[in-house]
Order: C-alpha cells, then structure tokens, then sequence
C-alpha cells in the first residue's frame, strides 16, 4: 500500500511541472540587474530559486518529510555519540574490521547498527521515491563517503589539515575530491542533456519562440547552482568532522562548534541531496524516461538492438487513429520519418535528416484524413516532463 503512495506522489509532481506558475511566467522587481546587465544572472537565480521552492511546497508530502527523517536521525546518530564518550578518544582510522567492531563498546556498537540500519532503510525509501534517478542517488552518497574518507586520511597525517600537511594527506585529500566532483559533473551533465532531449521532442513547436519559452521553462541553472553547492557542503561537514576527532589536549577554544558543524553542514547536505533528486523526478514524473548522458544513451540503445525495436510506440492520428510515420521509442526519444519522397531517413523532430540533410517535419498530416497536427498529438500524452 505503501509502494502505491509512493508511486502516486511521483506522478502528481510530474503533472506539477506544467500545473499552476511556469518558470517563464516569474516576473520579479530587479531593480540593480536593470542598472547592471552583469547582474542579470544573479537575477534569473533567484527567480528560479523561488520556483523550486513553490514547487517544493505543492509537492513534497509527508513520505519525502519521513524520508528525510531517517536520513537526518542516520546522521545524528553517527555524528553524536550521545553521552557514551566513544569519540573522545578519536578512535583508530586503521582499526578495521573484526577488530574494529571489538574495540568498541556494546552501546556504542548498537549506535552503529542503529545508524546503519537508518542508512540503508533511507537510501531505499530514496530509491522508491526517486525512480528516475535511482542510480545517481547511489553514486552521490559514494561520493559524499569518498569526500568523508579522503579529509580523514588527510587529518591522519596531519590533525590540523590544510596546516601542516603533509604531500600523502594532500594527495588523498584531492583523489577522493575528484571523484565527488566526477560524481557530481557526471549528475548534472545525464540530467541537463536528458532535459535537452525531452524539450527537443515533447516540446517540438515550429515557432522558435515556443521553442526557447520551453526551454526556459526546463532551465537547471538554479539546479546547477544548488548542486555546486552540496559539493561544498559536503567538503565542510567532513573536514569538520574530522578536525573534531583528530584533535587531542590541549583542545583549542570552541572545539565543541566544530562537532556543530559537522552535524550542520551534513544535515544540510542531506536536504539538499533530497531536492537535487526531486527536481529531475518533478520534471519527468512517472514518464519511465532515465536521467542518461546523450552517449550512455547511445550505448544503451546499440546494447539493446533490436529491443528498441521492439519496445517502440508507434504513432497515431489524433483525429482518425490511422498510423503515422512518428514513433517513441524505449528511452523516450521521438523519431520521426523524413518527409521527402524518395529518402527513407529518420530522425529527431527539427533535426536535420541523416540521408538528404532535409528538415524532419514537428508536424505530420494523416494520409487517411488530411488532419495536420505536431508529431507529440500523434503519441500519447504520457509524459509529465
């Protein structure tokens, strides 16, 4: 029962996209960017910050609250040890395994399980909600341990890291850096250039106007802005944490506030982890449509040959239901047949025809009716996005 509620909110904040205010429709006084053109962007940032928060207001509920819930008590529970004392003596980075788990003490080792069991319970809750991004939400808590793993071996060599380092702390440091930041490039680029795909081919208009009006109305600057932002955070909450641990007595004033931050800057993390999956679940909604880079994309559609084929949903005429020449296929993407009598290519709506250079029509008139209409009234109105 629970599944069906989850799988509900999914599609209500897919047709969220396209109910109330649009991104295009926000008019806000900008009083200095008029005066200075080069704060402009500054300007649209906002406007696009206030959108994703009307948004987040009509859609999230009380599953994502739950969610994020767990998450927040996962955390607290591995950053505080409650009153046990286990992080006062700062523990053992090389410690490990079966003798890891028998030099801490049994309360201390319940904390653990507790905290893991919220962990691995949040991560499938995120999994459920978020289907469209499954993936990427594995792969951002990856990056969030490697950021956490890489100050640690930092701070091993030297407790005051970035003072003192030495050139093994630093290189660890900046290897596990990279890979956050691969994570995150990687993120944002299968989202940006599936959002390019769906305005190419759900949004297909021959008026350029409507074309850059979608656009704008799919914009991921603001996106963008808040995912460079989790990396931040997360590069905080774990030099925080471990600063707080790798220091011993004398401790310097206000030790305690880097306990604080650690937990801030981590809970704040895990809100914005939650919103960067959101959005792109928002946009597309229960369309079955993955967050793909444009080549993983391709590499999955030679990978799967004629599957493709086979999964494809071919057009109708909205007026008469006679087929077109218009079809969707697995992944999402429309395809439509060149409109030249004796080219049999196919391709993208607006794009040029891989066998004559052509323009592919965005609209197609039925051969049984003579009905005239763009290529997405021939398909199914499934998306959300």
């Amino acid at each position: 029962m629970e599944d069906e509620v989850v799988m509900d909110e999914s599609a209500d904040e897919g047709e969220a996209m396209h109910t109330g205010m649009r991104l295009s429709e926000i008019r806000l006084q900008q009083r200095l960017s008029l005066q200075q053109p080069l704060l402009l962007p500054l300007h649209m940032l906002k406007a696009e910050l206030l959108f994703h928060y009307q948004k987040l207001r009509e859609t999230w509920g009380k599953e994502h609250l739950t969610t994020l819930g767990f998450g927040l008590f996962a955390f607290l529970l591995g950053s505080w040890d409650l009153g046990i004392g286990e992080q006062g003596g700062g523990g053992d980075i090389w410690t490990v395994g079966v003798e890891g788990l028998n030099s801490v003490s049994t309360a201390a080792f319940a904390l653990l399980l507790l905290s893991y069991a919220c962990w691995v319970w949040y991560l499938f809750r995120l999994q459920r909600q978020f289907p469209v991004v499954r993936g990427f939400s594995l792969w951002m808590f990856i990056g969030w341990i490697a950021m956490q793993f890489g100050t640690m071996r930092a701070h091993t060599m030297a407790p005051r890291f970035p003072f003192d380092t030495e050139f093994q702390g630093t290189v660890w440091f900046v290897a596990c850096a990279v890979v956050l930041l691969f994570i995150g490039y990687i993120f944002g680029q299968a989202v940006i250039q599936t959002r390019d795909v769906h305005v190419q081919t759900q949004h297909a208009h021959p008026d350029p106007r409507r074309m850059e009006s979608a656009m704008r109305d799919h914009s991921l600057v603001a996106w963008t802005a808040v995912l460079v932002a989790w990396g931040v955070f997360i590069a905080l909450s774990s030099w925080f944490g471990a600063h707080y641990l790798a220091l011993r007595d004398p401790m310097p004033a206000g030790h305690g506030l880097f306990k604080v931050g650690y937990y801030l800057f981590g809970a704040i993390s895990l809100v914005v982890m939650m919103h960067l999956l959101w959005y792109p679940q928002m946009m597309l909604g229960d369309a079955g449509q993955r967050i793909q880079s444009d080549r993983a994309r391709e590499v999955t559609r030679d990978l799967r040959g004629d599957v493709v084929e086979e999964s494809r949903q071919p057009g109708k005429c909205p007026a008469c239901g006679a087929a077109t020449p218009i079809s969707r296929q697995a992944d999402g993407e429309l395809e439509v047949s060149c409109a030249g009598e004796q080219c049999r290519g196919a391709g993208r709506p607006g794009e040029r025809c891989p066998e004559c250079a052509a323009v592919l029509p965005t609209r197609i008139s039925c051969e049984n009716c003579g009905t005239s209409a763009p290529v997405v009234d021939h398909l199914p109105d499934d998306d959300a996005w």
